[in-house]
């Protein structure tokens, strides 16, 4: 694994730190908007266990570590290029009885302010406003069901800035964060959050794999990173994890699953899956995290 430079007591907002790279300003008078997913946050019920799945056998580095003031580890920042992060939170009593290890997800934004009163002015439930002990503008959101946001404007004083073009190995299997699949109870209410609300763009729309409804891509205006949004059961009482998976830009599929083959026998971890179509064109292939989350490599992007 990489060595990790320890950065103490800056617990914000939601959850912790922001990634380094500077949300670039919105021209005067544009509205706000929603630039990116930034990163995907879980709690884990071995933090050993993880950072060997995202370091070592997905090739990630983790250039520094969040702590408690009072010592011990709050949350591993696991990079995936410098704007975009999985948040690793080693606290398994907040996994919940089906296996949703969600703790938070995180956007961001080219004008918090900006956005934080658009929002207001529709009548979504924003937190305030406020400069982060990392040095980022955040505020927190939740949509339809209850599902936390936290959204950062990167700022040029801001904490993490400092380790940017850090801990970007050539060994790390994607990229770029694409996605990540959120449940939803209501998907007409959920796009009209996510879409409306939000300004994402639907990039795709089709038939799950079961036949049993639709499910949905918003992007981004860049159409760089977003959302999936996936319904939940028609019947029964079955639940399902908030996000039961996310996906990572990879070049080429079929090499990625053949280095993660052999790193899965030189390690002991699991192998993917073999390579198939995906919903929104190209192929995929998956692997499962020690907590049961979904990784899914794709090089359709649209």
């Amino acid at each position: 694994m990489s060595p990790r430079i320890p950065l103490f007591a800056i617990a914000i907002g939601l959850c912790a730190p922001s990634l380094p790279a500077q949300s670039p300003a919105a021209p005067q008078g544009a509205p706000a908007k929603v630039t990116a997913l930034y990163h995907v946050g879980f709690w884990v019920r071995d933090i050993a266990k993880s950072r060997a799945f995202y370091e070592d056998y997905l090739g990630f580095a983790e250039p520094y570590t969040l702590e408690y003031p009072a010592g011990g580890l709050q949350m591993a920042v696991v990079k995936v290029n410098d704007g975009q992060s999985i948040y690793l939170f080693p606290n398994p009593s907040k996994i919940q009885p089906n296996g949703d290890n969600l703790d938070h997800l995180g956007l961001v934004t080219d004008n918090a302010a900006g956005l934080h009163d658009q929002l207001a002015a529709k009548g979504v439930n924003v937190s305030g406003v406020k400069l982060a002990r990392v040095g980022d503008t955040i505020f927190g959101i939740r949509d339809p069901d209850g599902r936390p946001f936290e959204v950062t404007q990167f700022e040029p004083d801001g904490q993490l800035v400092k380790h940017k073009g850090e801990g970007l190995p050539k060994a790390r299997i994607g990229t770029r964060l694409r996605s990540a699949t959120i449940t939803v109870s209501n998907l007409d209410a959920s796009l009209a959050f996510y879409r409306d609300q939000l300004g994402l763009e639907v990039a795709w729309r089709g038939s799950m794999l079961d036949g049993k409804g639709d499910q949905v891509e918003l992007m981004a205006p860049d159409h760089t990173s977003g959302v999936v949004l996936r319904p939940l059961p028609r019947t029964g009482t079955a639940t399902q994890r908030a996000v039961p998976e996310f996906s990572l830009e990879v070049l080429d599929v079929s090499a990625a699953a053949a280095i993660l083959r052999d790193r899965a026998l030189a390690g002991g971890f699991p192998p993917p899956s073999p390579v198939t179509a995906s919903l929104s064109g190209g192929h995929q292939a998956t692997c499962v995290d020690p907590d049961g989350t979904l990784v899914v490599l794709s090089d359709q992007w649209r």
